[in-house]
């Protein structure tokens, strides 16, 4: 079995922040997942890891340094969200190219190329320029072409980002079941197609690697504010103060053990992050008004505004009232403010 190793992997841009911040991690066989949104790192770190821009840290294939080799010895290959095709060029020039780079011999790239292109439905277009392409098929042309090539680490950048949302549903589902040889890498910023890749999801914010896990274990216990977010539905975000039980939230008290990084914020504020489960409907708490009605599978989910602050509860009960009470009776985690890591014990 393949790994791709990495130890203390980042990236620098000349004048600014690290974008990459000493991510250690590996990649195995099989379909991995970064996961991250807008601006989160998911581009700059398939490219240093394709050798397009320089890293700092480690970086090894089977315990072959990759560093040591050059971008043709080392055998990578990057499907960018803008496709890098040769526009002007036909369907067929774009898929036989590579080949002929890799000294293929003109009849047997010909042959691979029309055995392939029945398999993405693209027979039919072989002689097509590229820039009469619909999105649709451009897409299919840029997995057609990582098919043909089988490079040892395939990293693909947010491929199907251009598509309507059906249509990315359903090439997400037509052609990533073709893509299960080697190390390939799905860079996504849907938390569905990372959930129905792999198990093992790489959750990059702001060019860290804040989390690695399942797509329960993000959901039920986030390690950073931005993993909450990204994978609770409904997501709620209140201050709280750190006493000697526990955590005060909206005046009510929510006991925890006072241990671990939570101890040394006794006195000091912090953020909770909640799901709807977290509040009751109650006799006593803080008022807020119902601002709108949601259904999160048979629940129903209410969104209520208080003190310019939007909460998300479940109710059992039809609410009539355009205002309700709301008491917490726990909460998911409680995290760092500024830098948002979590503060209770996992």
């Amino acid at each position: 079995m393949s790994k791709l190793v990495c130890k203390d992997f980042s990236v620098q841009y000349f004048g600014y922040d690290a974008a990459i911040n000493n991510v250690s991690t590996t990649f195995s066989d099989g379909i991995n997942v970064i996961f991250a949104g807008e601006k989160g790192g998911k581009t700059t770190f398939l490219k240093a890891l394709a050798g397009i821009i320089p890293h700092q840290g480690e970086l090894f294939l089977d315990d072959i340094n990759v560093d040591e080799l050059s971008l043709r010895e080392r055998d990578f290959q990057m499907l960018f969200d803008d496709y890098a095709l040769f526009s002007r060029h036909s369907v067929r020039y774009n898929l036989e190219y590579p080949l002929k780079l890799r000294k293929v011999p003109k009849a047997q790239r010909r042959a691979l190329v029309e055995e392939v292109c029945a398999l993405f439905d693209l027979d039919i277009m072989l002689d097509a320029p590229v820039y009469r392409l619909n999105e649709w098929l451009k897409v299919t042309l840029v997995l057609c072409r990582a098919y043909l090539r089988k490079a040892k680490v395939l990293l693909i950048d947010n491929i199907f980002s251009k598509l309507s949302y059906s249509e990315r549903m359903q090439a997400f589902r037509r052609f990533m079941p073709l893509f299960r040889e080697g190390i390939v890498i799905y860079a996504t910023d849907s938390k569905e197609e990372a959930a129905a890749l792999s198990q093992d999801i790489k959750h990059l914010s702001c060019g860290f690697l804040v989390q690695e896990g399942s797509e329960r274990a993000l959901r039920e216990r986030p390690l950073a504010l931005s993993v909450f977010t990204a994978w609770e539905e409904y997501p709620t975000i209140m201050p709280c103060t750190v006493c000697e039980k526990g955590v005060i939230v909206q005046d009510t008290l929510i006991e925890m053990p006072l241990r671990g990084k939570l101890a040394a914020y006794l006195g000091k504020e912090a953020v909770v992050a909640l799901s709807p489960k977290d509040f009751a409907v109650s006799d006593k708490g803080f008022t807020a008004t119902v601002v709108g009605k949601f259904y999160n599978g048979e629940r129903i989910v209410y969104s209520a505004l208080a003190d310019d602050t939007t909460f998300y509860f479940e109710s059992e009960k039809e609410l009539l009232t355009s205002s309700v009470v709301l008491s917490v009776k726990s909460v998911v985690g409680v995290f760092d403010a500024l830098n948002e890591r979590l503060l209770t014990e996992v």
